[in-house]
């Protein structure tokens, strides 16, 4: 099997003249996840170091980058899966660099699948994970320019009405690649939501909505979580693989399904005769591929 990796810098409508950075953050992550890949490494490896590179990016809504929650805090999610069936997530951690590696940590014990919140981020301490103060000057700006009556008050009721009505949602990361075994993985990471109530979880953290991966095909998806969440959409699309459908017809009948629902998102995937498949419903999609 020839080796192949994509990436995703998320999807929706970046600020004007943003594009060339997102693209170029996409590339370097794309680099380094290749070179994984062309060492001998696995594909779950590649996935981690190219979804770290991601989180390191400041333009990019994941790690370093993710926006802030309406409180001023930045919680993070973050998946890996690989086609041997095991799993990790974190949801909701703070101050954590990278929260792809804390998931990777917990697929590789093979018991706990997800944790969240302080218990996640007092783990990755003794674990020795790298600590940050996840708030660019450009996520505290937009945290400023967006911190509205309904937030500074956390007026649950308010903030839903303002996210449905007019909210970019532009965010989320991921990868997917195939080793020269012929093994699969998938990774995603987020900061989420810019301005959401706190404690909000979207589709990234959720094994079978925004990750999933079997022997068939592996699968990140970014795009409005919630939608994608109830949908459980990355796992409906490897099951319409294993049901014989091509990896073509099953992105679009998932992508039908999120439209159905008003709703956007982002796929990139690829199966086990190396087949890739990158899809939106968005203006833009920050995307690098290697073969």
């Amino acid at each position: 099997m020839k080796p192949a990796l994509i990436v995703h810098g998320g999807c929706g409508t970046p600020p004007a003249g943003e594009e060339p950075e997102r693209m170029a953050a996409c590339e370097r992550a794309a680099t380094i996840g290749w070179q994984v890949l062309r060492d001998g490494g696995s594909a779950l490896d590649a996935v981690e170091a190219a979804v770290r590179q991601l989180e390191d990016e400041p333009v990019l809504n994941a790690g370093t980058g993710s926006y802030l929650q309406a409180d001023g805090v930045a919680r993070m999610d973050a998946s890996i899966m690989s086609s041997d069936g095991r799993a990790g997530s974190v949801a909701q951690v703070p101050w954590l660099k990278n929260p792809i590696s804390l998931s990777r940590y917990l697929l590789e014990q093979d018991a706990h699948v997800m944790l969240c919140g302080q218990e996640a981020l007092q783990l990755a301490l003794k674990l020795g994970h790298q600590t940050y103060v996840v708030a660019t000057p450009a996520k505290v700006q937009y945290w400023l320019d967006h911190l509205d009556e309904a937030s500074r008050k956390l007026d649950y009721a308010a903030m839903a009405h303002s996210w449905k009505q007019d909210n970019p949602r532009l965010g989320t990361v991921g990868c997917v690649a195939i080793d020269a075994a012929g093994k699969l993985a998938a990774g995603t990471s987020t900061g989420g939501t810019g301005q959401c109530f706190p404690g909000r979880i979207g589709d990234t953290p959720i094994i079978g909505a925004g990750t999933y991966c079997t022997p068939k095909v592996a699968v990140s998806m970014t795009g409005v979580g919630e939608r994608i969440m109830v949908l459980l959409s990355a796992k409906r699309l490897c099951d319409l693989v294993d049901a014989g459908h091509t990896l073509n017809e099953a992105a679009e009948a998932v992508m039908q399904e999120v439209k159905k629902l008003n709703s956007f998102a982002g796929i990139i995937a690829i199966d086990a005769e190396g087949n890739l498949l990158v899809t939106k419903n968005t203006p833009f999609m920050g995307v690098a591929i290697r073969t």
